[in-house]
């Protein structure tokens, strides 16, 4: 007889998606119930740890979705951003089997002409600038409706996910970083583009340290098209066109007179922020920061960071000036002046870290937009904070300086201090944290109450209430633990109805028990857990008050037994001995 095929819902709408062939599907679902596999959290999850299904993925057919995967031959993987426009997704190409990004404009805005014309003007200028420092727009189409573009895929962070984690990049890096981008931008600008919204968040970073500027939403085509511009200038106004934190005085007050001297402003912004670690003008109201870039002489990078050379803090300087015709009249002459003060190097990231961030991010803008789960003002979360950023540096550009486990400081870190060094670590917020969120079924809890995690360096002990737990630093793990060493998803705690195992999910600074890394291994009373580079809790069974451990138990009862042989014996044979050894 043939072994029955899963029936649950996930499996359902797994089907019904296409992300798998009914072959495979039929093979996969005979080999996991043979397995006594068939519940749908643990379907996925098995599916997903043996990447057969992303986490996206999986989560939205858990949640009953089986349409969007698809956009004609691309399929989509991750969820990368969601902002005003429209979706960014990491996406496979099937014919090729290369990744690439997909951006997808919001459906309710193909009447939207301004929004439009934007979407428009970034895909085209995409597909005519073809240039190693720009990234290309491959592919323009539509599915079901959808408006969407083809981008290439850097696999790397932006300048902005790279200084969250730096602070600020050596001088040098910083450098080159900048060269690299105003190589870019020339070969916009002989092509009559000009970018208009050059910032950290725009320029892409891979393991070579190989730097590709992105989004020209906002570009502007100098010569010979003059519709979309205008579309664009009608509903944003041509004063609100830029992120004011690194928008050029002229830009500000009229953005169809930006030329390329505009953007050598704001690279020269961006990297000031490089350098530094903070924007020239960190200012809260944006009103307040586009009138300082019109009237206020930005402080010299060397203040900050007194090793920066004096010629590199002059050439940030000069592509300051209020005046376009006292800045460097091209982006070549910027790179040139450049070329001897940087230095390519490799930079080190965690990319999957990077990306489970972006989608977390996405995430919570989802939720703020539809304002079903708003963001804790309070949360110490890293991705929380970035998300926080990403939606402030839109429409300021600010930077932010903080210490892990406070709420961000924008401009300025917890001290006041402008530019202040490293996050602090905090090993876990135990506010939020002192049980595991989200309980399992209460028989789980009852037999299986005595199971904490108690941290070593003290605090809070943490009661494990689930036979699965996600610990890093992603808002939607069950323990979140603040510390930039822990990578957003970095290990599982799992009970397997007989023990407790603990599991690294390929995070940056490992795992260990008792000191010794590990990839899975069981835990027992004592182990301690040592998670990124300062977090350790020691697995303890605990009880309520009066009530034994399972260990102090058995001991009690051995006792009892051993006591009740002694007595038998004293009795047997008369004798009266004054102690037994028990």
């Amino acid at each position: 007889m043939p072994t029955p095929l899963m029936t649950g819902d996930f499996w359902q709408q797994l089907a019904k998606s296409g992300l798998l062939s009914p072959e495979r599907a039929a093979s996969i679902g005979r080999q996991l119930v043979k397995r006594g596999i068939t519940a749908d959290d643990m379907v996925a999850r098995l599916l997903v740890r043996q990447q057969i299904l992303t986490q996206y993925q999986a989560d939205r057919l858990l949640e009953g979705r089986s349409r969007g995967f698809f956009f004609d031959q691309y399929k989509v993987l991750d969820l990368l951003g969601a902002g005003g426009m429209g979706w960014v997704y990491r996406a496979a190409d099937t014919n090729t089997q290369e990744i690439v990004a997909m951006k997808v404009l919001l459906d309710r805005l193909k009447e939207d002409r301004g929004m439009l014309a934007r979407f428009q003007q970034e895909a085209r200028a995409g597909l005519v600038l073809d240039h190693p420092h720009i990234v290309r727009t491959r592919a323009t189409g539509s599915a079901g409706g959808m408006l969407y573009m083809i981008l290439d895929f850097v696999e790397g962070p932006s300048l902005l996910e790279l200084l969250l984690r730096r602070k600020r990049l050596p001088w040098s890096l910083a450098c080159d970083v900048a060269r690299q981008a105003a190589l870019g931008l020339h070969h916009a600008h002989q092509s009559g583009w000009v970018h208009r919204d050059v910032k950290p968040q725009n320029l892409l970073i891979d393991h070579n340290g190989f730097v590709k500027l992105l989004d020209f939403g906002l570009a502007m085509k100098r010569e010979g098209e003059g519709g979309d511009e205008f579309s664009m200038a009608m509903i944003f106004g041509h004063e609100c066109i830029g992120t004011p934190a690194f928008m050029a005085p002229e830009q500000a007050r009229d953005s169809l007179t930006a030329d390329a001297r505009s953007d050598v402003y704001g690279l020269g912004c961006t990297l000031y922020a490089a350098l530094v670690g903070d924007t020239p003008f960190p200012l809260r109201n944006p009103h307040e920061v586009v009138k300082a870039h019109q009237t206020q002489a930005p402080r010299s990078v060397r203040e900050f960071v007194p090793d920066i050379p004096q010629p590199v803090a002059d050439i940030v300087m000069k592509m300051l000036a209020k005046n376009p015709d006292d800045r460097f009249p091209t982006a070549a002459a910027v790179a040139e002046a450049l070329a001897q003060w940087s230095k390519s190097e490799p930079v080190e990231f965690d990319f999957p870290e990077i990306l489970a961030e972006r989608t977390q991010n996405a995430l919570d803008r989802v939720a703020e937009l539809h304002k079903s789960r708003p963001i804790p003002s309070g949360s110490a979360s890293s991705t929380t904070r970035l998300s926080r950023l990403s939606s402030v540096a839109q429409s300021s550009g600010e930077l932010p300086t903080f210490s892990a486990g406070k709420s961000p400081q924008f401009g300025r870190d917890a001290t006041g201090q402008r530019g202040a060094g490293r996050p602090e670590v905090t090993v876990i917020d135990h506010q939020t944290a002192t049980s595991v969120r989200d309980g399992q079924s209460p028989e789980f809890q009852s037999r299986h109450h005595g199971k904490v995690l108690v941290p070593v360096a003290g605090g809070a002990t943490i009661s494990l209430l689930k036979q699965r737990i996600l610990i890093g630093r992603a808002a939607d793990c069950d323990l979140q633990v603040p510390d930039t060493s822990v990578s957003s998803r970095h290990a599982e705690l799992e009970y397997d109805g007989v023990c407790w195992w603990i599991t690294d999910l390929k995070s940056r600074n490992g795992t260990n028990v008792n000191g010794k890394p590990v990839h899975r291994r069981q835990i027992v009373e004592g182990d301690v857990i040592g998670i990124g580079n300062s977090v350790r809790l020691r697995f303890e069974d605990v009880c309520e008050p009066g009530e034994e451990k399972p260990r102090q138990r058995t001991r009690s009862l051995s006792k009892l037994v051993l006591i009740a042989i002694g007595l038998a014996a004293i009795t047997a044979i008369g004798l009266g001995l004054a102690a037994i050894p028990w």
